[in-house]
């Protein structure tokens, strides 16, 4: 690996455990192994390695967000899957990258304040987000019921998009200590449970296969 790889990667990881706040260029230095002289050589201290980090970070969200935005196909019929299970999936390879990137998310408006590159991609990402949450919440719905009105369509959007962009932090406060893993299957739980007061009849069937999802995926990280 590259030094400069080598040194967000070691940024990334200490922003994430200790918040980007109690971290500093030195701090990145000696964990590297390299010296303060070296690191600067690669970036001018620690803002421009938070611009670089959410570079990445935007380029991989980007990358799967558009998938959903852009082909229908992510959502498309298969025999083997149901409209819940794929928007499950989706769901947690999304909150799994947040997770990746913890840091921007624990206090996003303090970061978008001092930075503007991170402010312009931070309100790309969410409106992105907000965006796949549509297509999800147009194919579980649309699925489901042929009553479906573009007013509930825009509530529930807002309300996966707004659980989506903050949940990490959310879940953290209310469950100290929780692994990655826990953090993401409660969060995809959470969001896909928005759906099911628009179902109609079919909403208890739709919280059923919810459940069943959640504790399918608890007894696969648990082997």
């Amino acid at each position: 690996m590259k030094t400069a790889d080598r040194i967000l990667e070691t940024a990334r990881s200490l922003f994430n455990t200790r918040g980007e706040r109690n971290v500093t260029a030195s701090d990145i230095a000696l964990e590297v192994n390299i010296s303060p002289g070296n690191l600067y050589y690669h970036f001018k201290g620690t803002d421009s390695i938070h611009i670089a980090l959410f570079s990445q970070c935007q380029r991989d969200m980007v990358s799967l967000l558009g998938l959903s935005v852009q082909s229908p196909e992510l959502f498309s019929d298969r025999e083997d899957e149901t409209p819940v299970q794929r928007s499950w999936l989706f769901l947690t390879v999304v909150l799994e990258q947040m997770l990746a990137y913890r840091y921007l998310y624990e206090n996003p408006h303090d970061l978008m304040h001092r930075y503007p590159e991170i402010d312009r991609g931070f309100r790309r990402l969410v409106r992105l987000k907000r965006a796949a949450c549509e297509s999800i919440g147009r194919e579980l719905l649309g699925h489901s019921t042929g009553e479906r009105t573009d007013y509930k369509l825009d509530r529930l959007t807002d309300a996966m998009a707004l659980t989506l962009n903050y949940w990490i932090s959310y879940d953290q406060l209310n469950h100290p200590g929780s692994t990655d893993r826990l953090i993401v299957h409660r969060g995809v739980l959470q969001l896909l449970s928005f759906c099911a007061p628009y179902l109609g009849d079919e909403q208890q069937a739709f919280y059923a296969e919810c459940e069943q999802l959640y504790k399918h995926m608890l007894a696969a990280d648990s082997t």
